[in-house]
């Protein structure tokens, strides 16, 4: 379609496309001749994203199907581009036939979803990178080798270091640490057979399970030739901590540890002259270490755009660890994605690890997969191991519930009658400002409470979690942390006592993960409690099952890591009936091929937030209006808020312009205890008294 004058004339003066003329037509037309159906989908979705079969199968116009066809009018040329393209198209091949041989074609065998994701991305990554070549935006660039063997031998480098030089003082202490002695050579020396590409960690915490399960990773991927590996996390603190382990782990003399370790989430934290191209490994997937979120792995999967799908096809002959993987996605997701995650390891030799030491097992449970499609998925560690490992668990701390709901006074005294250092999980942001705000203030503790959330921008939060690892480091006990879900998992604190605002059993059990890590306690409590939703402690609308299965597993004595599964059932048939019907209604929709409606439905994140600035300083060089004092992106990232924008009104922030894109807080509407919340709570003061507060 290119050859077609009307395209010609805007690539020779470099205009704009004003009539409307789609150079991809002809490709389509031509393919769909020759009955070479998926190509003619690739090259029609190039551009646009996946579309909707259904959609498409819709358009008929004169008895004509008009599938993959463009039916929008030129300007000003009275015909439609489809019509534009059936006048032209021989005189088009005919110029392209005197210059390249035509094409053989194949059978016309339907792809599946999956591998039609995978020929766009190789499509559009071929496509989007030579064009950035040719207006030098990119420059040729391809990621190191996995070189598995050499870093496998790196890595036992690495952890042989970690060997203490004296043994620890308690038998609990010994007895944890040959634990994690034994399942880290256990993983890396697991041998498996050709058809084991799944296999499920259960090892609780402390036990090492981060460079374990890459040790295990690293030698199935020598053994198989596997062309990287990705690890997947649920939150981002938790990447960074990782990420950090794994860059000094493996990366090899001579080797930058940024282009052996890629993180891959919402920051931008690249430095020095080469930053673009880190990026662009990064955003690619293009490293031999793939470090991402949930949430960047499994909307790819789902996706139908292209800047998304633009990576996806670096996942073949991949190594996957989906750590933490009980807070991967939403119970609906599951039954696609395993699908999709099966499909990977059978048909494109992908090896995959499930891991969580409170691993609910959905793939043998009916509601997730049909009894038909269910293969055993092999343990990563032996059987003994495993027993020993949970066994040590029960030592470690003690699972309780309060009865009742607390008043916010009620909950504050009951959280100081219990030992410190002391770590309080509510399930929203608005509830932890409001506890922490009560313990500094009315109770009068000042800085012995210490306040986690994201309310809080990236830079803050980074400067409290040190703040946090120093108090916990000092043997200093008289202080509290109030958090939000976002140190629930991953993150390595250890306090004396913890409180859930309940929620479900899998989080109730990773948060005891936050608690005596190393027993260096000799008993700690695990506390799960309700608030009465006064004095403006909000309630998790999302939570509402999961609460009332945790209540019933504690009746029954079943609040234990070995109940996750039965857990995780009892939601599903709580549920009413609504989250079967969401993950039915996923499967049948990329059966349709209705792609953007999967994309849509397979969402992990579906908040509508807003970027609010909250630094004073770069708000002040922004107003300035002189660009060379704006800040960049990783400075915005690191200082600013993302804000529901129902809540929005409630602050008014000041637009700084750049349309609706940027806004920014006055000083008085943030502080880095509280956050944006800080702006908050005189409203809901106001509210409580019957006024408005200024």
């Amino acid at each position: 379609g290119k050859l077609d004058e009307l395209f010609q004339d805007i690539l020779r003066d470099n205009r704009k496309n004003k009539l409307g003329y789609n150079h991809v037509e002809a490709s389509t037309a031509h393919l769909l001749q020759l009955k070479q159906f998926e190509a003619a989908f690739t090259a029609y979705a190039h551009h646009i994203g996946l579309p909707s079969f259904p959609g498409e199968k819709a358009k008929i116009a004169n008895n004509l199907n008009l599938a993959f066809r463009d039916t929008r009018d030129l300007v000003g040329l009275g015909e439609t581009s489809w019509q534009w393209t059936e006048d032209h198209l021989d005189a088009y091949l005919s110029q392209h036939h005197s210059l390249f041989a035509s094409i053989s074609t194949v059978s016309n065998m339907p792809f599946p979803g999956l591998v039609r994701r995978l020929a766009l991305s190789c499509l559009v990554d071929a496509d989007h990178s030579d064009t950035a070549r040719h207006y030098l935006r990119e420059r040729e660039l391809r990621g190191l080798p996995l070189r598995a063997g050499e870093r496998l031998a790196r890595l036992d480098q690495y952890v042989a270091g970690l060997a203490p030089d004296t043994l620890p003082a308690t038998e609990q202490e010994r007895l944890r640490l040959r634990v994690r002695q034994q399942l880290s050579r256990a993983c890396r020396d697991r041998s498996l057979a050709e058809h084991e590409r799944i296999v499920a960690c259960d090892s609780p915490v402390g036990t090492g399970k981060t460079t374990a399960v890459m040790a295990h990773l690293l030698n199935v991927a020598r053994e198989r030739n596997l062309r990287r590996i990705f690890v997947v996390l649920p939150y981002t603190n938790i990447i960074d901590q990782s990420v950090d382990v794994y860059r000094r782990a493996l990366a090899l003399d001579g080797e930058s540890s940024d282009e052996v370790v890629a993180a891959h989430h919402h920051r931008v934290e690249f430095e020095g002259k080469n930053w673009r191209d880190l990026r662009q490994l990064t955003q690619r997937w293009d490293a031999p270490v793939v470090v991402t979120t949930a949430v960047q792995f499994f909307e790819t999967l789902a996706a139908k755009e292209t800047t998304a799908l633009r990576k996806l096809h670096q996942l073949p002959g991949s190594a996957i660890f989906v750590d933490e993987a009980h807070a991967a996605m939403p119970a609906p997701l599951w039954p696609q994605m395993w699908k999709w995650l099966r499909e990977l390891c059978d048909d494109w030799g992908c090896h995959l690890v499930l891991a969580s030491g409170s691993l609910a097992r959905f793939w043998i449970l009916p509601d997730f997969v049909p009894v038909a499609d269910r293969t055993p998925i092999a343990e990563l560690a032996p059987d003994p191991l495993r027993a020993e490992a949970a066994q040590l668990e029960t030592c470690r701390i003690e699972l309780k519930t309060q009865p009742g709901k607390l008043s916010l006074a009620e909950l504050a005294d009951f959280i100081r009658s219990k030992p410190g250092p002391q770590l309080v999980i509510l399930n929203t942001i608005q509830s932890a400002a409001i506890l922490a705000n009560h313990l500094r203030s009315e109770m009068k503790l000042g800085f012995n409470v210490e306040h986690l959330s994201t309310a809080l921008s990236p830079l803050d939060r980074s400067k409290t979690i040190r703040r946090i690892k120093e108090n916990l480091t000092s043997g200093w006990k008289d202080w509290i942390l109030v958090a939000t879900s976002c140190v629930e998992a991953g993150v390595d604190f250890s306090f004396r006592t913890a409180f859930r605002e309940s929620c479900g059993l899998v989080n109730l059990l990773q948060i005891s993960g936050r608690v005596n890590r190393s027993s260096e306690y000799a008993s700690a409590e695990v506390w799960d409690f309700r608030h009465d939703e006064d004095d403006f402690l909000t309630l998790h609308p999302h939570f509402k099952t999961s609460r009332r299965v945790l209540e019933e597993m504690f009746k029954e004595g079943k609040a234990t890591a070995a109940h996750c599964t039965e857990a995780l059932q009892c939601e599903m048939n709580f549920g009413f009936g609504q989250a079967e019907k969401e993950a039915k209604n996923i499967l049948q929709r990329e059966k349709d091929a209705d792609y953007p409606e999967v994309a849509k439905l397979c969402r992990l994140i579906t908040t509508d937030t807003q970027t609010v600035l909250v630094d004073q300083n770069l708000i002040a060089r922004f107003a300035s209006r002189d660009p060379k004092r704006f800040p960049n992106s990783r400075e915005v990232m690191l200082n600013s808020v993302q804000i529901w924008k129902s809540r929005l009104p409630d602050l008014d922030p000041t637009p700084i312009g750049f349309g609706e894109e940027l806004f920014a807080l006055r000083p008085t509407q943030y502080d880095d205890f509280l956050g944006y919340m800080r702006g908050l709570l005189p409203l809901l003061q106001g509210q409580r008294n019957g006024g408005f507060a200024l």
